[in-house]
């Protein structure tokens, strides 16, 4: 029953688009609300980068404030496991040290926990860690123990394309990609122990500027992110280690 604070900041995109542009282009007056969704679209995700990756200090962006895996690797709450991983090597011993890392008190609360990793160190962990299925297929297969293609067929997709996030379980627990996640970071924690919050709804103001015969559009947003309790994340970061 501890009280979670939030400093929420204040986050600015604009852009204008010429009536020229508007009266010129194939799309017509459609090309205002085409521009409206690839622009906001694209606020949205510097929002999620900026909450995994702000450190407080690079760049315009990510210097706005301390993203959820700066505040875990920065400070001394949260569990390290002390790993060697290299070309994404993620194997059920690493993957089992980051578990044993957890204290017990949430170790004992197995089921509600979660992996998360970015793209290059899910596929490690895919690749090192098959199914029921993969062990069965091995036993009566030509093909090598251990190898990608015995994965289940990469998660079912044999040619994986571009999509949304995946999941898979590695020793009883789920594992979410993160796609913004740096290279060779992995954590685990409960989901709700994440917070976001939204101090007001994001909205497009537009504008029409005469003088300068343009529509100037401006997004605000501010919002605030913070961990419920650190001492409940256990995390390898084999960019550190390796």
């Amino acid at each position: 029953f501890t009280k979670v604070e939030l400093t929420t900041k204040k986050i600015r995109l604009d852009w204008e688009v010429s009536t020229e542009s508007l009266e010129d282009n194939i799309e017509g007056g459609a090309l205002e609300d085409h521009l409206v969704r690839l622009m906001t679209n694209a606020f949205a995700n510097d929002i999620e980068d900026l909450a995994i990756n702000g450190d407080g200090s690079t760049g315009v962006l990510l210097s706005v404030m301390q993203g959820f895996v700066n505040k875990v690797t920065s400070g001394t709450d949260a569990h390290e496991a002390l790993v060697t991983v290299t070309n994404d090597d993620w194997t059920p011993v690493v993957m089992q040290d980051i578990i044993l890392a957890m204290p017990r008190k949430y170790r004992a609360l197995k089921s509600n926990l979660k992996f998360y990793a970015g793209t290059d160190a899910f596929a490690g962990i895919v690749k090192h860690n098959g199914t029921l299925a993969d062990a069965i297929a091995e036993a009566f297969s030509s093909v090598p123990a251990g190898t990608p293609q015995m994965r289940q067929a990469y998660l079912d997709g044999t040619a994986q394309t571009f999509g949304g996030a995946r999941t898979t379980r590695v020793l009883g627990i789920d594992v979410q990609e993160v796609p913004y996640y740096p290279a060779g970071y992995v954590d685990l924690t409960f989901p709700q122990n994440r917070v976001w919050g939204f101090q007001r709804d994001i909205t497009v103001n537009r504008e029409y500027r005469p003088k300068k015969d343009t529509i100037e559009y401006t997004v605000f947003v501010r919002f605030g992110i913070q961990w419920e309790e650190l001492d409940a994340v256990a995390y390898a970061d084999a960019a550190v280690e390796s």
